[in-house]
């Protein structure tokens, strides 16, 4: 329901049935007259978020998992007990090593056990603002980690259905990390194309995404997302969705050029993605299509995660690639506690009136 002024307005809205929820994890939502976005203290995660133009069906493209509230859910790790639509990583990747990494790659011990960072798992604090038009979220790090705080703003763009979003990350020593941002949105709502265009390489994960379902050909380096290459020496189109069959997968595309688009066919909207490409050059897509069959995910998880990212997938925590792979052009981002590194990003839509019937 849009709002009688123009004026873009932040209200604390319960999104939850469960009451306690909301109590210890909390959300607050931005409704402007091109939309509404909720944000939730826990991983700092953004959804659901409601698009609307005149004359067109609200468009409600971020991804929600589909257990939460449900029984159990709430002693799921942090990461995935509300897991949602878009947030950071910092540091970004995984803390459990896989196994049957390629001959060269060298294991690392990770400095915490919080995949994708301590920031995923846990609730951040609402920031003062006195801009009614924006929501802000902080959290500070434990001791003995080289990230000292993160601050995380969404501006609610008046006249448009647009969201701009900063990340700032703040350390105590100078150092590299892998960082990404995780936008993750549906595919249960159509037809879907992914638009991305890239000057680099296409690389399929080191080792199968998940045992026993994933399809595409691990430790392979191709140059078109519309013909990644498969075990089974055919190619799959990874441009177009749904597929034609459940799997699960993760790659990497290297130096983006330009903004990402998902032209939602069915819903006759398109979805922009644009981000500090200099900062995080490169993009990992993460191919969630109903392949994990263990709980919570019970086969029913249809999203795809499309993450920018300044390192090696999201291994840069547990494992450094050989010198001449292709994943081991970009280490992570270089920041300094005497200059906090802030990124900028922006989350657009538009309607698409041209879209095939």
């Amino acid at each position: 329901m849009k709002p009688a002024n123009a004026t873009a307005t932040a209200t604390a809205t319960a999104t939850d049935a469960d009451a306690d929820a909301q109590r210890t994890e909390g959300s607050r939502t931005l409704t402007w007259p091109h939309g509404q976005a909720t944000l939730q203290r826990l991983g700092a995660m953004l959804a659901p978020v409601v698009f609307r133009a005149p004359g067109h069906a609200d468009f409600e493209p971020m991804q929600v998992a589909p257990w939460a509230g449900e029984p159990g859910s709430e002693a799921l790790p942090g990461i995935l007990r509300r897991l949602r639509g878009e947030w950071p990583c910092v540091p970004f990747g995984r803390t459990d090593l896989p196994s049957g990494l390629p001959a060269g790659w060298q294991a690392r011990a990770a400095d915490d056990a919080w995949g994708h960072g301590f920031g995923s798992h846990h609730a951040w604090h609402w920031l003062p603002t006195d801009d009614p038009s924006s929501l802000g979220l902080g959290i500070t790090y434990p001791p003995g980690q080289p990230v000292h705080r993160l601050t995380r703003h969404v501006h609610a763009v008046p006249d448009a259905p647009a969201l701009r979003i900063s990340l700032q990350i703040e350390v105590h020593e100078p150092c590299v990390l892998p960082i990404a941002l995780h936008p993750t949105v549906r595919l249960d709502v159509g037809r879907v194309e992914l638009r991305v265009t890239h000057r680099g390489s296409g690389i399929t994960y080191p080792v199968a995404a998940e045992q026993g379902i994933s399809r595409l050909r691990p430790d392979a380096v191709f140059a078109s997302l519309s013909a990644a290459p498969m075990n089974s020496g055919e190619t799959l189109d990874l441009t177009r969705y749904p597929l034609t069959f459940d799997t699960e997968e993760l790659l990497q595309l290297q130096s983006i050029d330009g903004p990402v688009e998902l032209h939602y066919a069915d819903q006759r909207w398109v979805l922009q993605l644009d981000w500090d490409r200099h900062l995080l050059p490169d993009l990992m897509l993460w191919v969630s299509h109903r392949g994990r069959r263990a709980s919570p995910w019970n086969s029913r998880h249809w999203a795809l995660g499309i993450e920018p990212v300044n390192g090696a997938f999201d291994l840069g925590r547990v494992a450094t690639p050989p010198m001449n792979h292709p994943a081991a052009r970009h280490a992570g981002v270089s920041l300094h506690p005497d200059r906090p590194c802030t990124l900028h990003y922006r989350l657009q839509a538009r309607p698409d009136p041209l879209a095939p019937p």
